[in-house]
């Protein structure tokens, strides 16, 4: 039963690469060419995208289920944080929010993936820990999207945290940024992530484990940062782990 169980999360795993390749072909990578050759607004990729994720998500059955309907406005900027246990993380994200255009703040050697990171690099906002430079950039980059409407989308934790790990300590960064743009910021907590698709440590094929099935998502009211200053930014880091740190233990 073991050695079947194996054989299954090989073959699934594998299935997910094969989903996210096929798919980054067939929709990404057109859609993208052609926003640059015609000069159609982000929001024109972004569709694209939130067809991308939920094809994946569906290919590998898996349903994402929101507890309420998200409460944003269209065309009002935000800022959206969320639990990172994930590859599908960034899917399930991208398909919750659907009518709010976002980008990724991510790390940059995600630029070195074929194919994915060349469009990656030129649609998200990629930043080298190890630069001040770099974070001074992603600054910049932050406040012209987010004046053109367009949303944020920061994983909090920075990294992948360990499989024993519930919820790793949150990052500033998020919350600085809500605070100095004065945007709202949306906490959404993955309630079945790490069980849909555990993070792989072993390697990438065959060290993780995964099964079909839902994927509740928790949607939270929009937090108002306005009148909020940069020393706002601890207590607003721990009110919204405590959000989500509350969704998972009560899941």
């Amino acid at each position: 039963m073991i050695a079947v169980k194996y054989i299954f999360w090989t073959i699934y795993n594998i299935w997910f690469y094969i989903l996210v390749l096929v798919f980054t072909l067939i929709i990404i990578l057109p859609t993208f060419v052609l926003m640059q050759l015609s000069g159609a607004p982000y929001k024109f990729f972004y569709g694209a995208g939130v067809l991308w994720s939920d094809l994946i998500l569906f290919g590998m059955g898996m349903f994402p289920k929101k507890n309420k309907p998200l409460k944003t406005t269209k065309h009002k900027p935000y800022i959206f944080v969320a639990n990172h246990v994930s590859m599908i993380d960034v899917m399930l994200l991208v398909s919750t929010v659907r009518n709010n255009p976002i980008v990724f703040i991510g790390k940059k050697e995600l630029e070195k993936i074929p194919i994915f990171g060349f469009v990656y690099k030129k649609t998200m906002i990629l930043v080298d820990r190890s630069s001040k430079e770099s974070k001074k950039g992603v600054f910049e980059q932050t406040k012209t999207k987010l004046k053109s409407g367009i949303s944020i989308a920061i994983f909090p934790e920075g990294t992948v945290p360990g499989i024993d790990i519930e919820l790793a300590p949150f990052k500033h960064g998020a919350f600085t940024m809500a605070i100095e743009h004065q945007v709202p910021i949306v906490p959404l907590s993955f309630l079945d992530n790490k069980k849909r698709f555990p993070w792989s440590y072993g390697g990438l094929i065959g060290a993780s484990k995964g099964s079909p099935g839902n994927l509740r998502v928790n949607t939270h009211k929009p937090i108002q940062t306005e009148g909020m200053v940069k020393d706002d930014r601890v207590e607003l880091n721990e009110k919204v782990r405590e959000i989500i740190l509350k969704d998972l233990r009560t899941a």
